[in-house]
């Protein structure tokens, strides 16, 4: 068997678990509705749907279908395309077609949510875009044509009982003073860990002795659970700020946000650390021996070769520390800090799904915006000979 064959199996075989969660999602409800927020959830699914919304949700799956016996080229990813986007284009018009009739039907004060089947639609959909080697062209079109059918839909009020909207319009300012907090909070924490993991990095590069130091004491932090380690800073900090009042003054107590920056700034050494390291590893000695055949100081082949031909992966490092502090600074809200995860838990103690799910997406979109940004700066920042294989790139 050559190597396409095997290759175009795994293609048969990931359309095979798009085309099960697709069949799955449409023997579980769609969506939910509530006469209000606290009253009892009543659930619809396929049936309950008119052949408009039920026969366009069917047209994914059969493209899937249909990519998984087409030879590879083209056309197959045409068909891969059209798949995702209508995948996504379907459901989004789905709740706003019912959106009116909830409305209707349950009153004023009606409200509905994406329902279990929805969310296994919308996975199968996830799947189909990581098939795909890039992101094409095409698929950037078909993204901001959904995007903009979804806005113009909003604009004609179909999604105004959709939960999430509700929600964000109860907490109005009140978003967008979460999402700078959740901002705030990231950046000082990343800053704290670049000022202090590139030194350490340094120092484990230029010493074995630093080395066997470091690295065992950061994998000794990573096993501690974040919730625990934001937990156990809450003593001594409330013990420094009592002994301390100018501490206190200054911001600095048990509880709040500098624990979070603390625990945040902590947990995001480890990816500086070990990408900025092997960065510096991974340039080949003939090229450090080389720059010292011309007659280049230390601090020059620092400066000039090491630097510049590590920079790539120290900031694939940086890169990975801020999606995982962005996650985890999610956990502020459990010693009192702020950010988007204060939507998340107080929607769990409200038992509002609708407002754990728009903390979810906001922190979501932040991720996917922030990742997106920094790749983007990286490749500008990168020379060119260096973009298609940098050194220490993860």
């Amino acid at each position: 068997m050559t190597r396409a064959d095997r290759q175009l199996t795994f293609q048969q075989k990931l359309a095979s678990v798009v085309l099960l969660l697709f069949l799955i999602s449409f023997f579980f409800p769609f969506y939910l509705a509530r006469a209000n927020r606290i009253s009892k959830e009543i659930t619809s699914g396929l049936s309950s749907l008119s052949l408009l919304c039920t026969l366009p949700l069917m047209l994914p799956p059969l493209l899937i279908a249909l990519y998984a016996f087409i030879k590879k080229g083209w056309l197959s990813e045409l068909t891969l395309t059209l798949s995702g986007v209508l995948g996504l284009f379907f459901p989004l018009m789905v709740l706003g077609i019912v959106g009116p009739d909830v409305g209707t039907t349950l009153g004023p004060l009606a409200r509905y949510s994406p329902a279990s089947g929805m969310y296994l639609y919308l996975t199968a959909v996830i799947i189909i875009f990581l098939m795909k080697h890039k992101f094409t062209l095409y698929d950037a079109v078909g993204i901001v044509l959904v995007i903009g059918s979804v806005a113009l839909v909003f604009s004609q009020g179909s999604y105004d009982r959709l939960g999430i909207v509700l929600e964000g319009r109860n907490l109005g300012k009140r978003i967008t003073q979460e999402v700078l907090a959740h901002i705030r909070l990231t950046s000082i924490s990343l800053g704290i860990s670049i000022a202090i993991g590139l030194p350490l990095a340094f120092a484990s590069f230029q010493s074995k002795r630093a080395k066997k130091v470091i690295f065992p004491f950061l994998n000794i932090l990573q096993t501690i659970p974040g919730i625990a380690l934001f937990g156990l800073l809450i003593t001594p900090l409330s013990t420094l700020s009592r002994t301390f009042p100018f501490l206190r003054e200054m911001g600095i107590k048990g509880i709040g946000n500098t624990p979070a920056i603390i625990a945040l700034s902590t947990y995001a050494l480890y990816p500086i650390i070990r990408y900025s390291f092997t960065a510096f590893s991974s340039i080949e000695e003939s090229v450090i021996q080389a720059a010292k055949g011309m007659g280049m100081t230390p601090l020059q082949v620092w400066k000039m070769v090491r630097l510049p031909l590590g920079a790539p992966g120290v900031l694939h490092g940086i890169r990975v520390a801020l999606i995982q502090t962005i996650g985890n600074a999610t956990l502020a809200k459990l010693i009192g800090g702020d950010g988007l995860g204060v939507l998340i838990f107080e929607g769990l103690g409200q038992a509002s799904v609708d407002m754990v799910l728009l903390g979810m997406l906001l922190i979501i979109a932040l991720t996917v915006a922030s990742d997106r940004l920094f790749q983007i700066f990286i490749h500008l920042v990168t020379p060119a000979p260096l973009r298609t294989k940098a050194v220490g790139n993860g």
